[in-house]
């Protein structure tokens, strides 16, 4: 057979498979639909390439919680950092834990995976979009559209999932995996704006600011975030929002009542700073009176909330009035109806069941042989380098499994 390893999918989880795979001096082909590889990976870390977080724990993923932790153990951080340099991408991290290579390039990555691949012999094949899989005496046949036809002894599907399909995205592995039996979970968009009523934020597109968001749902905050807020025409964005897409989509899937409740004043006592603001600035009126403290547009909404009048001066505030206003400065409180679809969201939710995989070696239960790793399993991560993180890990676990059986004549068994 030609082929010790057929790797499905030319992204993160499948580039670092094949890199590895060849340093052990296994034979891997690699197929991708598109006309190039890594594009995805292009665009992570708005073109800097945050490669892992440092401080990543179980605890920064969602979905099989289990299968990451075995992925943390097994491929740490430092250890996909050292890979990386041995390929020679050196990295260092800031002070979030965010790690990025000295480059500041995503291209910097992109380029040594795939010089790491072609310099041991991987056999890349561009523009080839699988539409079948099977398993055979020998190994594996994966089906072009075109009728072309390639065998391995094992198969690592890593496909993506169904975020940035103008990336390529289309979540062709998930079919591929239930050709085996493998069940999916529920996949939904994670890391991506919320949406609210366009009326909501009407005439703030383009502001920015800092401040603290909280995800409600009947009343009961799911999460918090702190950062920059981005207003769009029906919605919010920014890291501290898009954080809270994938809880928000849990609970509104399950028919709860949510809000993002959005505070602009940190430290507290937001009566006591507008008292002091209002004796130091009497003149000032509503139009202009929190200018400074936000954007003036953001300013001038936040006191329409509170149910002033742009004229009102600042000396002439009842009490009530500087109560309504501080109220509106530390928690806004906007519907949530949604997140952005799938072409707007940076990572999916859900995915292949890990039940079915043994977490080990990312090796499925149903079919000897078939390995699988990165977005298309049912696990996903917070945003800072989270997600990478698994697919290096997921996928770096699969190709040893993957070496190891091949050593040991295993898949002949």
């Amino acid at each position: 057979m030609a082929y010790d390893i057929l790797i499905i999918g030319g992204g993160a989880s499948g580039l670092i498979a094949a890199c590895a795979l060849a340093r052990k001096g296994r034979r891997v082909v690699l197929l991708e639909k598109q006309n190039r590889v890594g594009r995805k990976l292009l665009s992570t870390g708005n073109g800097r390439c945050n490669l892992t977080n440092v401080n990543a724990s179980a605890a920064d993923y969602h979905g099989s919680r289990q299968a990451a932790r075995q992925a943390l153990k097994a491929w740490p951080p430092e250890k996909v950092l050292a890979f990386f340099e041995a390929i020679g991408i050196p990295c260092d991290a800031d002070e979030a834990g965010r790690a990025y290579p000295m480059s500041r390039q995503a291209a910097s990555v992109l380029d040594a995976l795939r010089l790491g691949c072609d310099e041991r012999g991987v056999e890349t094949r561009t523009d080839f979009r699988v539409v079948g899989l099977e398993k055979g005496k020998e190994g594996f046949v994966a089906t072009g559209e075109d009728g072309r036809r390639v065998e391995a002894r094992c198969a690592l599907v890593c496909t993506g999932g169904l975020a940035a399909p103008k990336l390529g995205a289309s979540g062709e592995g998930y079919r591929l995996l239930e050709g085996f039996g493998h069940r999916l979970s529920p996949r939904f968009p994670a890391i991506a704006a919320l949406k609210t009523p366009p009326e909501a934020v009407r005439g703030l597109k383009g502001i920015r600011a800092e401040g603290q968001i909280a995800l409600v749902a009947d009343g009961a905050v799911v999460r918090l975030e702190a950062g920059e807020l981005l207003f769009g025409e029906a919605g919010v964005s920014g890291i501290a929002a898009m954080q809270l897409a994938r809880q928000a989509n849990e609970a509104l899937r399950e028919g709860k009542r949510c809000e993002a409740r959005l505070g602009f004043l940190p430290g507290g006592d937001a009566v006591g700073r507008l008292r002091a603001r209002r004796e130091s600035l009497p003149m000032r009126t509503m139009e202009d009176f929190l200018n400074g403290i936000v954007p003036r547009r953001l300013g001038q909404r936040l006191a329409k909330v509170a149910g002033l009048d742009m004229a009102l001066p600042a000396g002439e505030l009842t009490a009530a009035q500087v109560g309504r206003l501080a109220e509106a400065l530390a928690g806004w409180t906007l519907p949530v109806t949604g997140t952005m679809d799938f072409d707007q969201a940076q990572v999916t939710a859900g995915g292949a069941v890990l039940k079915d995989f043994d977490i080990r070696t990312m090796q499925s239960l149903r079919c000897s042989g078939l390995f699988a790793a990165g977005e298309v399993l049912d696990v996903d991560g917070d945003c800072g380098g989270f997600n990478l993180q698994w697919a290096w890990s997921s996928a770096l676990m699969a190709a040893e499994a993957m070496d190891a059986r091949l050593g040991t004549g295993e898949e002949g068994r």
